[in-house]
């Protein structure tokens, strides 16, 4: 598994697998979620994670791999 953040576009990214992508599928709270060829959840984006992940929960963001601008 692995994590990043986007801190100029505020995406937080969950890599569950590396297997082939098939889809997304958006859900309507901006969270997007990534689907393989065998039907799988492969990835989790989260849209506006600085506004989900605020107070305590804000390390998740502050854990996450950062992106190079």
């Amino acid at each position: 598994m692995e994590e990043w953040y986007d801190e100029e576009e505020d995406i937080l990214n969950i890599q569950l697998s590396e297997e082939d992508y098939w889809k997304s599928i958006e859900l309507g709270n901006g969270i997007i979620i990534d689907v393989s060829k065998k039907g799988s959840i492969i990835a989790f984006e989260i849209l506006r994670a600085s506004k989900i992940f605020s107070g305590e929960l804000k390390k998740v963001i502050e854990t996450a791999n950062k992106v190079a601008a």
